[in-house]
């Protein structure tokens, strides 16, 4: 008997809209959405040119790989005359831009480096949003998936660093770190097997990504740990640790025989294989000890768990009194507990206030951090009070730090936020005293230690809050969950309530309605945040092309198209300059520089200041630019209004740029023609203060 046409169309429609099919075409329409935002701004952007100025870093170093097929160990292209040590970096990044320009650069001819590396961070972001919709969609179903996956396509604190034109590795990295989290946590939901094996080792391998590409990547390294710490502690058996193993030898052996960084690190590669390597191995250490003890020493059979946390204390310990005798070491680090002056002048690790939280994260920040609470004490009941209590005090001296400071005194509120840290890692081992299956809270183990960190640290620095989305966003999303469900309970309950009206709308209809809602009134209403009425603005507006159309910029073409080409030796030509044009001068005026925003060597940056513009004498300004090779001299705005260049020079400054407006242009350019008597001093190429309290 045949089907009629109409019929099959009916059936073929009623199979295609069940949730199997339909959700994964939502959250895939989520997605597009998600990279359709972030690439609004890049009709704007000048030919060339990026939205952030550590972008240009990672073009000149693509460059050079996509010519030479590595890196050398030194770029002599800055920081002459040393050049800056490529042994210390972590260019993975790099190497993937100039790779993958390479890998299908041969399909398409017209596209180039730059157009790769402009698009990067959207693809970036778009791809780790969707592995993470996937994985809660199968976690905790697609409503869920969805709801997370809207929030960080919108909220403009995700879209800053992420749109296209930024061209940093921020949301490489922070890519990179969804993978790790979500393939680590989805192992964990898996038989035992070869599968589980292959999940291990991506995992793996993942973190090895990341600890080549950022020496912070091992942040999320440290929410493995906390999930492992947590089942550690948890159980009375060792298990899997040959699966831990694995994970920690596809990363730790590797990088340190890899990355010179990770033997011997300096600046801002100093403490990186204590943040990367030793938590993993001390974890497996611990883990090993306890599995000998309990297969070997019948008397800690029951004791079990006593012993882990015994292990545990010991090993946490070990870590804070590293912490206390390398205090010092800090300063000038990509993540100082105390900064210098230099660290003080750079806008992005300056301290958020609560207006930079409610234009980027709307009312999502309060919203998130509540459903942390929420969760907790929906998990663990009584067992959460403690945890909930410092969770309270770590909200208040965070997201509402300027009201307790007023009240307390910044002091008291810094103290409280260090002490409601620790205290709230520690009052996580509470929990442990519940038998239960860990397999049931690993992923809010995991989201907690990323809550945690990552607010902790955005807290000090307002360039780390573009990684705690992930963390707010899920737990705003358990939040409208457990609030739709009151609303959904209570409406079809009321004495109001029809029969009809229950039929009609069941539970389920009416909790998506509900949560539809709330979302509405997250996303677009004002008195709550409305947060998405600004995510156009955050991808188009919220940064700008650097140093865009301007006078900077007019100078820097007069160098490549100009200068170059009047000199013999085009690649002796080395420019001075203020240290945040370094790397804009080294790709857009393709000259040499001694100082960038790499701040490498920190302290030629304050020599620079000292030498140049507070100097004393022509003579000392002119030792300072022979010893390091210099040619040309620039000032710029950012330099002080109130300089030595200001005054009257004697003929060694040869003027060359602008060649109108001399005595007006805050733009001005020297050639240096240096005297006969004028000699190197190796003084000025000291990488040290001599005294610790020179600033």
């Amino acid at each position: 008997m045949s089907v009629s046409p109409l019929k099959k169309n009916k059936m073929f429609m009623t199979e295609f809209l069940k949730p199997r099919y339909i959700c994964p075409i939502i959250l895939l329409v989520l997605l597009f959405f998600t990279f359709f935002i972030r690439i609004q701004g890049v009709a704007t952007l000048p030919n060339g040119q990026f939205t952030e100025k550590d972008a240009y870093l990672y073009y000149h170093q693509a460059e050079m790989i996509a010519e030479q097929g590595s890196l050398p160990p030194r770029d002599m292209h800055r920081w002459l005359p040393l050049g800056r040590d490529n042994e210390q970096i972590f260019p993975f990044y790099a190497y993937a831009l100039a790779y993958t320009h390479k890998a299908i650069g041969w399909i398409f001819p017209k596209l180039t480096l730059y157009h790769i590396q402009v698009y990067a961070a959207a693809i970036c972001f778009t791809l780790g949003l969707g592995v993470l919709s996937f994985f809660l969609a199968r976690a905790y179903g697609a409503t869920f998936a969805a709801i997370v996956t809207l929030l960080l396509a919108t909220l403009p604190g995700s879209i800053e660093r992420s749109a296209a034109g930024f061209g940093d590795r921020d949301a490489w990295c922070w890519m990179l770190g969804i993978f790790v989290v979500t393939s680590y946590l989805y192992k964990e939901g898996m038989e035992p097997g070869w599968r589980r094996w292959i999940a291990t080792a991506l995992a793996g391998f993942t973190v090895f990504l990341g600890g080549m590409s950022w020496e912070g990547f091992g942040f999320f390294a440290l929410m493995i740990i906390a999930v492992e710490l947590w089942k550690f502690c948890s159980t009375d058996t060792e298990q899997h640790l040959k699966e831990y193993l694995l994970y920690m030898l596809l990363f730790v052996p590797w990088l340190y025989l890899i990355s010179p960084a990770y033997r011997n690190g300096y600046g801002f590669s100093t403490h990186v294989t204590a943040l990367m390597l030793f938590p993993s191995l001390v974890l497996f250490a611990i883990r090993a000890v306890r599995y000998l003890l309990l297969k070997y020493v019948e008397y800690f059979h029951p004791h079990a768990r006593r012993l882990a946390w015994g292990l545990t204390l010991l090993a946490i310990a070990t870590g804070i009194g590293y912490i206390c005798l390398r205090a010092h070491t800090f300063e000038n680090t990509a993540f100082t507990f105390r900064e210098s002056q230099l660290m003080q002048t750079i806008g992005e690790l300056k301290d958020p206030h609560w207006e930079y939280w409610t234009s980027r994260y709307g009312s999502v920040f309060i919203l998130g951090s509540l459903g942390v609470i929420v969760a907790s004490l929906r998990l663990w009941k009584w067992f959460g009070v403690p945890l909930v209590f410092c969770l309270a005090i770590f909200i208040a001296t965070t997201f509402f730090r300027e009201a307790v400071s007023g009240w307390i005194g910044d002091d008291t509120c810094n103290t409280l936020f260090l002490v409601s840290f620790g205290m709230s890692l520690f009052s996580l081992s509470i929990p442990c005293l519940r038998k239960e299956n860990a397999k049931k809270t690993i992923i809010i183990i995991a989201l907690l230690a990323w809550y945690l960190l990552w607010v902790g640290l955005s807290r000090g620095g307002k360039r780390h809050d573009f990684f705690i989305g992930v963390p707010l966003a899920f737990f705003t999303a358990a939040l409208l969950h457990f609030l739709s469900n009151i609303l959904s309970s209570k409406l079809r309950h009321s004495e109001y309530t029809t029969d009809k009206f229950r039929e009609v709308f069941t539970h389920t209809r009416l909790k998506t309605g509900c949560i539809a809602v709330l979302l509405a009134l997250i996303l677009f209403w004002s008195p709550v945040g409305g947060h998405a009425r600004l995510s156009f603005h955050a991808a188009t507006q919220m940064r700008n092309a650097q140093p865009g159309y301007s006078r900077v910029y007019a100078a820097f073409l007069w160098m490549k198209k100009v200068l170059l080409k009047q000199v013999e030796k085009p690649d002796t030509v080395v420019v001075a300059a203020h240290w945040d044009y370094g790397c804009q001068l080294n790709v857009l005026a393709g000259v040499k520089t001694i100082n960038d925003n790499d701040t490498f060597l920190p302290h030629w940056i304050h020599l620079y200041n000292k030498h140049i513009h507070q100097a004393t004498s022509e003579r000392e300004v002119l030792e300072f630019l022979k010893t390091h090779e210099v040619t040309h001299l620039m000032l710029t705005d950012n330099d002080p209004k109130e300089t030595f260049l200001t005054r009257d020079l004697s003929d060694a400054f040869f003027y060359v740029y602008p060649s109108k407006n001399k005595g007006s242009s805050r733009i001005k350019i020297w050639e240096i023609r240096y005297p006969p008597d004028i000699k190197a001093d190796p003084k000025y190429l000291a990488t040290q203060p001599e005294k610790m309290d020179d600033p």
